[in-house]
């Protein structure tokens, strides 16, 4: 995602319209130490996150969503998840770097510093700000034990894919069933958003898929962090980049003048990329 030229103005309600606005690009350049509260600090973003992609922050329209019976839709809800799916806020690009470049998490609790100002994201106030829950399993990408004797790679592609599908390959999404593809895609963009193969099905995705099929209980804000955890390996896309905004929000990190990048309509997930799968509505709403 690029950093766009446009300036944070007006109040926090700016931040639930769309904009069509192109992005612009401006020069990169060393930022200024204020940003930083050490030498290190500034010369470790510099070096190993300024240059970093950070992933679009789609969400889900709910309006739509709720008007539909998708068994997806359903298990997150179960699950408490779409508060945190639906959220939207405008991106901070420079700032998503920095806070991922300071970035600590320490038992569920996540420590950065922006602008000098040290951010504590405890689990009470984690929940407090993304609904997410700490109850359930720790998932991190593996079968856990207490699955392995409900669990088995075979029934979960029979599970998820359409009864052609070839078991013997590595699955593609468009092997998947349609409800599995609608939940699929709304993994890998939304809850563990990836920038790349986002039409192949990893080894974990059937895991996930298998979890919200079958009700399995699993401690999201774990999941969350987890996955914000592997973006700082060398490299690695930023996820979450909205969440970072509502970090930053809560903590009065300054914001009036920061280049930043709008809630964009591409951003939203909803009606027209549903269609996109081949999904139809009648008329008399069958």
């Amino acid at each position: 995602m690029a950093e766009p030229s446009k300036k944070r103005k007006g109040t926090s309600s700016r931040s639930q319209r769309y904009s069509e606005t192109q992005e612009m690009p401006i020069p990169s350049s060393i930022p200024s130490a204020s940003l930083f509260s050490s030498e290190e600090q500034r010369i470790r973003y510099t070096n190993l996150f300024s240059s970093r992609s950070i992933i679009d922050p789609k969400f889900i329209d709910m309006d739509f969503f709720s008007n539909e019976s998708f068994e997806c839709i359903q298990a997150f809800e179960n699950s408490n998840l779409t508060p945190f799916m639906s959220l939207k806020f405008p991106v901070y690009s420079k700032l998503v770097k920095a806070f991922y470049s300071n970035l600590e998490i320490q038992e569920g609790t996540l420590i950065s510093e922006v602008y000098r100002i040290k951010m504590v994201i405890d689990q009470s106030l984690f929940y407090e700000l993304t609904q997410l829950s700490n109850e359930g399993v720790q998932f991190e990408g593996t079968l856990i034990d207490d699955w392995k004797y409900e669990f088995s790679v075979h029934d979960a592609r029979r599970l998820v894919c359409t009864n052609q599908a070839d078991m013997t390959r590595r699955l593609l999404a468009g092997s998947l069933a349609f409800e599995s593809c609608i939940l699929h895609y709304l993994i890998v963009r939304i809850l563990l958003p990836r920038s790349s193969n986002l039409a192949q099905v990893s080894e974990e995705d059937p895991i996930v898929m298998w979890v919200f099929h079958k009700g399995r209980q699993i401690d999201s804000a774990h999941l969350v962090q987890y996955h914000m955890h592997k973006a700082l390996r060398l490299n690695t896309p930023f996820p979450y980049p909205h969440l970072v905004t509502l970090f930053l929000q809560h903590f009065n990190i300054p914001l009036d003048s920061e280049p930043y990048v709008p809630i964009k309509r591409s951003f939203l997930i909803g009606a027209s990329v549903i269609a996109s799968f081949g999904y139809q509505k009648e008329h008399d709403g069958s």
